[in-house]
C-alpha cells in the first residue's frame, strides 16, 4: 500500500555510527506524530481507491489487462523517478512545508482525474496524484523522528510505517461507495476536498515540530550502500505488494465466487492486516530484535504465502487467508525499513534524502510489480504460472537484508 514517506553534507565527516544517539525532544510530541500519520494515510488513499474499480475502467475506457495494470501502478511513476530529488527537497524547504505541498498537488492531481474523459488524462491525473506522494511521504520519517524522543523513536516510526496499509484500505473501503452513492468521478472529487483540507489543517498541527537546518546538497549519502539496501529491501516488498493487492480483485472476480462487495472486502482485509504487520514489527524491534532479520524473513513469509494465494487449487477462501498473511508478515518489512532510515543518516538534517532513496526504489517496485505481474500471467497463461514473481522477490529481498547485516557489522568494526 503508501505506499509512504521521500541536504547536504560537509566534505570531511565523521564516521557513521552503528546505532547514532540522535538528539529530540524531552517528551514525544504525539499529536505531531499523529497529525504525520494523518497525511500518510490521506495520501494514500489515492493508491487504494484505484485497485478495486480497475475492472470498470478498464471497460469504460477500453484497456486491456497490462495497460490496467500500468494505470493502477501509475501513481509510483514520479516516486520511481524523482524519490531522491523530493527527499532534498523536503530537506532544504523543510519537511512541513513538503507535507503540505504534496497533499495539496495530490488534491489537484485528483480533481483533474474526476474531469478525465479519456485514459491519457486520466493517467496524466495519476501521475500528478503520485507527484503528491511522493512528497507527502519522504517527509514523514524525518518529521517523526524530529518529533520522538530518541528511545521512543523506532517505536514512533513503526506507527509511520502503517500509512499504507491503513491508507489504501480507506481508499478501497471508499470505492465500494461508487455505485451505490456516485460513480468514480464522485469519489475522485470527495478524494480532492480531503486532501484540500488536509494540507491546511495538518500544516498548523505539526507546527511543534522542531526542523533541522537546511544544508546544501552533497552526494555523500548517495556514495554509501546502507541506503540502497534499504531501498532495494523495500522496492522488493512493494513489487510483491502491490501486486497482490492490485490484481486480487480481478484475480477474485474471475473466480466467479464472490460477488463486488465480498472481492472488495476481501481485497480491503489483506490490506489492512498489513497494518498489524507493522505495528508488531516496531513492537518487536523495540524490544531489540535486529532489523535485518526482519526484512529478510518477512520478505522470505510473504513470497510462500503470496504463491500460495495464487494457486489454482486453492478455494476462494484459502486465496483471500494466504493474501492476508502474507501483507500481514509483509508488513514487518517496511517497519524495518523505515526505522533503519535514521540509523543511516548522519543527522536529522539527512534523514529525508535518504528516506529518499528509499522511496524511489520503493516506488520503482510497486510500480513495476502490477504490470510485471500481468505480463507473465498474459505471455504464460494463467495466475499460477505468473505468480513465480514473488518468490524471486523474496529472495532478492532476503540476500539484500544479508548485505545490510554485512553493512552493519562493517561499519560497527570501523566505528
Amino acid at each position: 500500500m503508501t505506499v509512504s514517506q521521500p541536504s547536504s553534507m560537509p566534505a570531511q565527516s565523521a564516521p557513521i555510527q552503528a546505532e547514532p544517539a540522535p538528539s529530540g525532544p524531552a517528551q514525544t510530541h504525539w499529536l505531531a506524530v499523529a497529525a504525520v500519520l494523518a497525511a500518510g494515510v490521506i495520501i494514500s488513499m489515492q493508491v487504494g481507491k484505484l485497485p478495486p474499480l480497475l475492472n470498470t475502467l478498464r471497460s469504460e475506457f477500453g484497456l486491456d489487462l497490462v495497460t490496467g495494470g500500468l494505470l493502477a501502478s501509475s501513481v509510483s511513476l514520479l516516486g520511481g523517478i524523482i524519490g531522491i530529488a523530493a527527499g532534498f527537497i523536503s530537506d532544504r524547504i523543510g519537511g512541513r512545508r513538503s507535507l503540505a505541498l504534496g497533499l495539496a498537488i495530490g488534491a489537484i492531481g485528483s480533481l483533474a482525474g474526476a474531469f478525465s474523459l479519456s485514459a491519457l488524462p486520466l493517467l496524466a491525473a495519476r501521475l500528478l496524484e503520485g507527484l503528491g506522494f511522493v512528497l507527502t511521504v519522504v517527509s514523514g520519517p524525518s518529521l517523526i523522528a524530529m518529533a520522538a524522543r530518541p528511545d521512543q523513536r523506532h517505536l514512533a516510526l513503526g506507527f509511520w510505517s502503517s500509512y499504507m496499509p491503513l491508507g489504501v484500505t480507506l481508499g478501497m473501503l471508499g470505492a465500494l461507495l461508487v455505485g451505490n452513492l456516485f460513480d468514480w468521478r464522485g469519489l475522485w472529487l470527495a478524494m480532492a476536498g480531503v486532501l484540500f483540507v488536509a494540507a491546511i489543517v495538518l500544516y498548523r498541527l505539526t507546527d511543534g515540530i522542531a526542523q533541522p537546518r537546511a544544508r546544501r546538497f552533497s552526494a555523500a549519502a548517495l556514495r554509501r550502500p546502507g541506503p540502497w539496501l534499504l531501498a532495494g529491501c523495500f522496492a522488493c516488498y512493494t513489487t510483491q505488494w502491490f501486486s497482490i493487492v492490485t490484481w486480487m480483485p480481478t484475480y477474485l472476480h474471475q473466480s466467479g465466487h464472490l460477488g463486488d462487495t465480498g472481492i472488495a472486502l476481501g481485497t480491503a482485509a489483506v490490506v489492512l492486516v498489513n497494518a498489524v504487520g507493522t505495528t508488531a514489527a516496531a513492537g518487536l524491534m523495540h524490544r531489540g530484535l535486529p532489523r535485518w532479520l526482519l526484512i529478510a524473513g518477512a520478505g522470505m513469509v510473504m513470497a510462500i504465502f503470496g504463491l500460495l494465494s495464487f494457486g489454482p487449487d486453492m478455494p476462494v477462501a484459502g486465496k483471500i487467508a494466504c493474501a492476508m498473511a502474507a501483507s500481514g508478515f509483509g508488513g514487518m518489512l517496511p517497519s524495518a525499513v523505515l526505522a533503519s532510515v535514521p540509523v543511516e543518516a548522519r543527522d536529522p538534517g539527512e534523514i529525508a534524502t535518504v528516506n529518499g532513496v528509499v522511496i524511489q526504489l520503493l516506488n520503482i517496485g510497486s510500480f513495476a510489480g502490477p504490470p510485471a505481474l500481468a505480463v507473465l500471467v498474459t505471455w504464460f497463461g494463467g495466475w499460477e504460472n505468473g505468480r513465480w514473481l514473488l518468490p524471486v522477490a523474496g529472495l532478492a529481498s532476503m540476500a539484500l537484508a544479508l548485505g545490510l547485516r554485512a553493512t552493519e557489522r562493517q561499519r560497527r568494526h570501523a566505528a
